[in-house]
């Protein structure tokens, strides 16, 4: 799926975004446990550390957000949405007051990811550091595993959003959906806005759409060695997606 170099409304990240794109890849795995592979809090874990780049991983607290909140209104779903810096968490009292059927609960994981990136041939390092959280809705992700046969018509949704202490911000929408009628199959879409310094925009654009498409590619090699443990995540000469962003990371740095 090609690059779609247009922001939704509303705008994702402040400033809006500048750079974009868009890829799909199908997975030979259920949807169920595409969703879980890819998008839990331990699974993430796994799905960074598919770059051997990355160096460090940390999870820290869990909270949530009960929806509608006054920047979001009623009718917004999570695809409309930034929640990373949101400061509202949600209490029990406050997910009382959410009428049944009017609004519900996302669920946000909070991490932050250090990547150690070589240059000049490995004469030195630099370490890049990455804080972001995770958003989902757990009741419809509860609601999808309950049901019984699991609906084919049925979507989930997760947010990935993170801060580089060079300064760029990502927002990535990733959409996961059974594939025509083949309960074993799973299609994920990923939809990334960003921000990045004007001066950088044409070579960050050129450079998250080659990253992004490298990364969603490993997606079926890291699911096969969850079947097959101790096969490596990053197949022999395949480029880790973090080798080209560490182009963009860096040259944000030097502005920073």
């Amino acid at each position: 799926m090609a690059s779609n170099p247009l922001p939704s409304s509303p705008p994702k990240t402040d400033p809006p975004p500048n750079f974009f794109s868009d890829y799909s890849v199908v997975l030979s795995v259920p949807l169920q446990e595409a969703f879980t592979t890819l998008w839990t809090s331990e699974g993430h874990e796994r799905v960074c550390r598919l770059s051997k780049l990355c160096s460090g991983f940390e999870l820290f607290q869990r909270d949530e957000l009960a929806l509608p909140l006054a920047t979001f209104p009623e009718g917004k779903k999570l695809r409309d949405m930034g929640v990373r810096t949101t400061s509202t968490p949600a209490t029990v009292e406050t997910q009382a007051e959410v009428p049944s059927g009017k609004g519900s609960v996302i669920t946000r994981q909070h991490f932050m990811m250090e990547e150690t990136i070589p240059l000049l041939f490995g004469t030195f390092a630099k370490k890049v550091r990455l804080t972001g959280t995770l958003s989902w809705d757990e009741s419809a992700f509860s609601a999808f595993s309950a049901a019984s046969p699991s609906p084919s018509s049925c979507t989930l949704e997760a947010l990935y959003e993170t801060v580089s202490n060079g300064g760029i911000v990502v927002w990535k929408l990733r959409t996961f959906s059974q594939e025509g009628d083949d309960p074993n199959k799973t299609r994920v879409t990923e939809r990334i806005e960003g921000w990045a310094p004007t001066l950088l925009k044409w070579i960050v654009q050129n450079e998250a759409t080659k990253a992004h498409r490298a990364h969603m590619d490993l997606y079926r090699s890291h699911l096969r060695s969850q079947k097959r443990p101790g096969q490596d995540h990053v197949q022999k000469g395949q480029r880790s997606p973090s080798a080209m962003n560490a182009l963009i990371l860096n040259a944000l740095n030097a502005f920073s």
